[in-house]
This record gives C-alpha cells, structure tokens and sequence, in this order.
C-alpha cells in the first residue's frame, strides 16, 4: 500500500479547513483570524492564505470589522440549497416569459437559470416550481417571429459591440427596399421593440446617430476599426427624445387637444417624461409633450380619432389634414364632402 506524503496530508488538512470555513461564514458564526487559528491548529497566516484561496475560488469573503466576523461580500449568498419567497418566484417566472418573446438565446438562457434553480433549489422553491407551471400572469410583448432570419445579424452586432469594433452593414429601409446603402457603423446599443430587434448607433454615412432594423441588414462585416460609445451616453435618456424609438430634427412641442369622453384614458398613465396635461373647464384636456420627431405620435393620435385634435405644430396639423384627406378618397367619399372638411 502506497505511503502518503506529508504534502498530501498537508493539502488534505488545507481542503478541510477551507470548506469548514466556508460551512462556519454560511451558517454566520463569529469567524476571526485568531478564533480560526485555534480552532484549525494553524498559524493566522494560514488563515489569511485560506481566505485568500476561497476569494481566488469565487467565494467573495471580507471581513466585517463591526461584527468583528468574516462573511460574505454579499449578505444574501447561501451555500445552502437556494429557497426563494413568492414574490422572486414570480419574477423569475415572468421573466422566462418575457425571454420567450425575445428570441432562442434569451430563451435558452432563461432555461439554463431554470434548471439551476431546481438543480439547486430547497424543497419548498421546488414545490412551488412544480405548481406554478400555470403562471396566472400575462406580459404583453410582441413575440418576435423568425429569430433564425437575424441570428447572424445579432450575433455579429454583440461581438462588434463587446470588441468595441464598427461594423459595416449593406442595408434595405423599408420606406425604400429597392435601394441598397452601405453603412460603417458604431454599435452602442441593441433594443427590442414591437416584435423586432434594432441596432442604436453612430452612423459615419448620416454623421449621426440612426436605429437599425436587424431584418433590414443584408450583409454585415465586422472590421478592425475601434470606437468609444461618447462619454455619459445612455440609451434610455437617448430614446426619451422621442415618443418611442425614432428621433429626428429639432425639439418641437405638440399641443393636443383630448376629448372628455377619452380623458380619462389619457390620465390613467405617464405617455411621456415631458408631457403636461391642463385640464379644461368643459372637461377636455390640453395636452402637451415636447419631442425630436413627430411622426410616432402622430400615429399615436391616429389611435383616439376622431376625439384628438393637433392643435400645435401647424405643419403636423396640415400633415394630419392631408392624411384624411387621403384615406376619405379611398373610403369613396366625394369631393363636395371633401371640401367641407377644414
């Protein structure tokens, strides 16, 4: 039989230490250098090199000076088997839901943090797992059809922007598919929004910032050009310019005019961190926003015809006449009728 050394029974005694360490700081006993030292007949160097080891290993270990006690860099880590409260169990239920509407890599990670969760999981998470495969919530998110068609996209897209390299893209917008533009770009940010991705970034053809719509990229080339996102960007400030997702020209302010029959409606939610609502004597509302770019809030008011008139700017105003205009012609309505609209 094979005579062990002394350095195996060295590491041996080590591996006890560390992991009785690590049981002691999981189950918050008081935990010193010294209280260790003498517990373990070892020097406190050794302690300090144990603790070392276990921060090297992932274990995020520090010592509290006011409990006098090593812990956890995170008071909420366990060793123990993870039991979640109801409220964490929704929230990881719903979002698993709302993965599933994102596309199969935010799919098949939400899986992957499932199965971790009941690998790992105490005996009344897993029960709660088990009975709530019926989830009684609903998200509403546009599920995006198709992922496969703009996986190569997306994937190049994050590599470009985790290398902090541009990208140049050959692409079709859909106002104008027949026509092919070639664009070097700088990748800040992707976003999601009504069932489709996009691509946020400094477009060197437009000299300005554009979204992208990752289904309108015919071929993409990541290069060797580096880029800084500029300092203190954000992409929420960035798309609170806007009513949604598009911004353009200069900030305009739009003054609507809200029949009391829909006022209601309109006061139940914030659409806009700049919208101001004036409440009108005959139970109408004034409401105003200030925006770069019109057109998705002119859709918007399209939603709550024929009780929302534009007031302010003239030329949305006489954009929205037109527009009526137009779709009464194809409703057949008559060109007598026609002119008494004003």
């Amino acid at each position: 039989m094979p005579v062990r050394s002394k350095r195996f029974e060295d590491k041996t005694k080590k591996l006890h230490r560390l992991l009785s360490i690590l049981r002691k700081v999981d189950n918050r006993e008081s935990c010193t250098p010294h209280s260790l030292s003498q517990e373990f007949g070892t020097s406190v160097r050794n302690v300090h090199r144990d603790i070392s080891d276990l921060n090297s290993a992932g274990f995020a270990l520090m010592f509290d000076k006011e409990g006098n006690s090593y812990r956890f860099a995170d008071p909420d880590f366990r060793l123990r088997d993870i039991d979640l409260n109801n409220n964490e169990l929704l929230a990881l239920l719903l979002g698993s839901q709302i993965a599933g509407n994102l596309g199969r890599p935010f799919e098949d990670a939400y899986r992957s943090i499932l199965k971790k969760v009941r690998g790992y999981a105490g005996d009344k998470t897993r029960k709660k797992l088990h009975d709530a495969e019926i989830l009684p919530f609903f998200i509403d998110i546009d599920p995006i059809e198709g992922f496969d068609r703009i996986e190569g996209q997306y994937d190049a897209i994050k590599e470009a922007m985790d290398k902090r390299r541009e990208i140049e893209i050959a692409y079709k917008t859909m106002k104008s598919p027949q026509n092919e533009t070639k664009r070097m770009i700088a990748p800040y940010g992707l976003f999601f929004h009504e069932g489709l991705w996009y691509v946020l970034g400094y477009c060197h053809l437009r000299r300005e910032i554009r979204t992208f719509a990752l289904d309108c990229i015919r071929s993409y080339l990541i290069t060797d050009r580096h880029y800084d996102i500029p300092p203190g960007f954000n992409m929420v400030d960035h798309f609170k310019q806007g009513w949604h997702m598009i911004q353009y020209g200069e900030p305009v302010e739009v003054v609507l005019k809200i029949a009391n029959r829909y006022a209601r409606w309109i006061k139940r939610r914030r659409w806009h961190p700049t919208q101001v609502i004036e409440e009108q004597n005959d139970g109408f509302l004034i409401f105003r926003v200030t925006l770069q770019g019109t057109r998705e809030l002119k859709w918007w008011t399209y939603h709550w015809i024929p009780y929302c008139e534009i007031i302010a700017p003239p030329e949305l105003r006489e954009e929205v006449i037109g527009e009526m205009r137009a779709m009464l012609e194809g409703y057949g309505i008559g060109e007598y009728n026609l002119k008494r609209i004003k």
